[in-house]
């Protein structure tokens, strides 16, 4: 595989502090270089080239792309525009890593694969959270059938006051979604991945701002709002323009008869807990952030303490799971892996995001089939 020429576009926190590093590690291995950075605010894209020894910037990513004609774009924008740019590269004859949720309509992430279809080029989308080993373990042990039948899961992602406040989360006409888009995403796709890809029948979902609509002076953790590396030119947060949810949950069908319970925060009068992901079937449960396994050994309840290490090149450092990542997408450009994220399984999470959020605005449950597929037919 030649090197690969890089650009990337959006200079927030999670290109500087996730995509950056990662890039960087195969860049020393010869595979790349990053030529050019785009940010439409100005301060970003420069501070974001100059730390990182980037030759060009600009404040207009299309240009970047006319001018630059990079091998490879990664696409780390607010979500309201990851179609529009995935799309703009790969025509610029780009293969391209979109952040996570790549799309959160089911016809837009239909339009996006279509377009890399057309373009003849690949599409990544970024939902890295598949990479923690404890992910990858609980994998192994649903597909081996430790757990049986699977038939349901307990999901949530709780942070007390975890609001990120730099860059636009909190926006809707820039985001989308609050804590849904940005928490949840990560773990019902791992849980779909894990369980062996179910279809999404329906999502019962309430979406509610509470408490980041009060503007209250809260002495927060920048960590635990998710910058683990701390930000980088942080755009200037006003609770006023917060207009997403800080608090949603609901209840999701599933087409093998399995149900979900979910419930993510940024902001809710209840200790932080971050990640949990239970995954109950017939022969077991599997707590998976804990390695407990539940199960009966003859007549006696069993709790097994699983013995899994994390033995990772990159263990504990922050955004590790990046790097695992660009590792998958390099090797599956140069035709030695398969990238672990099919267009199937990103499809099924578009609709659940949609799905969620028309459920919560209708106030009612929302079938998958009552979605546009963005083809003239039903999801």
């Amino acid at each position: 595989m030649k090197k690969q020429r890089v650009a990337v576009i959006g200079c927030g926190m999670i290109a500087n502090s996730a995509h950056f590093p990662a890039l960087e590690i195969l860049a020393a291995e010869g595979l790349c270089e990053v030529v050019g950075v785009a940010d439409i605010r100005e301060e970003a894209a420069i501070s974001t080239a100059k730390r990182h020894n980037v030759p060009h910037w600009y404040t207009d990513p299309q240009k970047m792309l006319d001018e630059l004609r990079p091998d490879f774009v990664a696409v780390c924008t607010p979500n309201v525009y990851h179609k529009e740019w995935t799309i703009a590269a790969l025509k610029s004859g780009a293969n391209v890593a979109c952040e996570k949720p790549a799309a959160v309509t089911l016809a837009d992430a239909k339009e996006m694969w279509d377009a890399a279809k057309a373009c003849g080029r690949m599409l990544f989308p970024c939902q890295c959270m598949r990479w923690r080993s404890y992910m990858m373990k609980a994998k192994e042990i649903a597909e081996t059938g430790e757990l049986g039948d699977i038939y349901f899961s307990d999901v949530e992602f709780i942070r007390r006051i975890g609001i990120p406040t730099w860059g636009m989360f909190h926006m809707k006409k820039h985001n989308y979604g609050g804590p849904f888009c940005d928490l949840g995403v990560h773990l019902i796709d791992s849980l779909l991945w894990i369980a062996g890809d179910p279809k999404v029948v329906s999502v019962s979902g309430s979406a509610v701002t509470k408490i980041a609509s009060q503007g209250q002076d809260i002495h927060l953790s920048i960590a635990e709002s998710g910058a683990y590396s701390g930000t980088f030119d942080p755009r200037p947060y006003d609770w006023r323009e917060f207009d997403v949810e800080d608090f949603s949950n609901g209840f999701m069908r599933l087409d093998n008869g399995m149900t979900v319970n979910f419930k993510f925060s940024w902001a809710i009068n209840l200790p932080t807990t971050n990640l949990k992901l239970n995954i109950c079937g017939d022969r077991g449960g599997l707590s998976v952030e804990r390695g407990m396994l539940y199960r009966n050994i003859g007549r006696y309840q069993s709790d097994c303490e699983l013995k899994w290490f994390d033995n990772g090149k990159y263990k504990g450092v922050p955004f590790e799971q990046h790097r695992y990542m660009y590792r998958n997408i390099f090797n599956t450009l140069a035709g030695e892996e398969e990238y672990l994220i099919k267009e199937s399984q990103n499809l099924e999470v578009a609709k659940v995001i949609e799905c969620f959020y028309k459920s919560a605005e209708l106030g009612r449950e929302v079938r998958a089939d009552e979605l546009c597929s963005g083809n003239g037919g039903k999801a």
